[in-house]
């Protein structure tokens, strides 16, 4: 199995359990009036649950894709916020079929909507800025190495 496999498959464990534990924070936080908290909607809870888990799951895993040597940022970039605003649509449009959430409005979808590019944006800007801060420690380790080495 590569390596990038590898990464995937752990991220995608722990973006399991991340997922669940976030659905787990919003069903207490939604507290006893929520749809699943009435116990002739227990059953739900377990799909819920799988939801979020998927949901955590496929969001996480896909960051490995920043581990292909051979792509660009950009197209790894383009390709997770694909896959990770698809996820989206189809973790909410699952909740919205089951009953689960009400349809928002067009002015509620993009707010969600541009929450999410803002989120996605701030988390990959950070990201972004701490592999540039290690890269540029790199390239100092590579130059002190060089300037040993020539002399």
């Amino acid at each position: 199995m590569s390596e990038v496999k590898k990464k995937a498959l752990w991220l995608s464990l722990l973006g399991f359990a991340l997922g669940i534990g976030v659905g787990l924070l919003f069903y207490f936080l939604r507290g006893e009036d929520g749809y699943l908290a009435r116990k002739e909607n227990r059953p739900d809870l377990i799909l819920y649950f799988a939801f979020c888990g998927v949901f955590g799951a496929v969001n996480m895993g896909t960051s490995a894709l920043y581990d292909i040597e051979e792509w660009s940022i950009l197209r790894c970039t383009a390709t997770h916020f694909a896959i990770c605003l698809g996820s989206t649509v189809l973790f909410f449009g699952a909740l919205i079929l089951l009953d689960w959430m009400s349809m928002p409005p067009a002015a509620g979808i993009a707010v969600m909507g541009a929450a999410f590019v803002t989120v996605y944006f701030f988390i990959w800007l950070m990201q972004y800025l701490s592999y540039k801060r290690e890269v540029k420690k790199i390239n100092a380790k590579l130059r002190q190495w060089k300037s040993k080495r020539s002399k």
